[in-house]
C-alpha cells in the first residue's frame, strides 16, 4: 500500500490534503482521483460562468503524479430575456 494525496485546487485555490488516503496502486490513486472530481462536479456547480477544479495528486512530496482536471463553463449563444424559455 502507498499514501496517496489529493490536493484540491479550486479555480486557482488550494486546499492540500493533510491527511492521505492507502491505495494499493497509481492505477487505484488514478481512480479515486477521478470519481472525487465527478462528486465534486455533480455537488458543486460554478457561482458565475466559469470554474474549473483540480485535484493534484502526489505521494508525500511536492512534484505531482499526475492531475486530474475539469472545467465548466457557461456559454450563451444569444442574450434571452428573464423568462421562461417557449413562453
Amino acid at each position: 500500500m502507498a499514501r496517496f494525496f489529493f490536493d484540491l485546487v479550486d479555480n486557482g485555490t488550494s486546499y492540500p490534503d493533510t491527511e492521505g488516503t492507502d491505495l494499493p496502486t497509481l492505477a487505484s490513486a488514478e481512480d479515486e482521483a477521478a470519481r472525487a472530481l465527478l462528486e465534486i462536479a455533480k455537488d458543486q456547480m460554478p457561482n458565475g460562468t466559469f470554474r474549473q477544479v483540480a485535484l493534484q495528486v502526489h505521494a508525500g512530496t511536492t512534484a505531482s503524479l499526475f492531475v486530474v482536471k475539469a472545467t465548466f463553463e457557461l456559454i450563451r449563444n444569444e442574450p434571452y430575456p428573464d423568462q421562461q424559455v417557449g413562453a
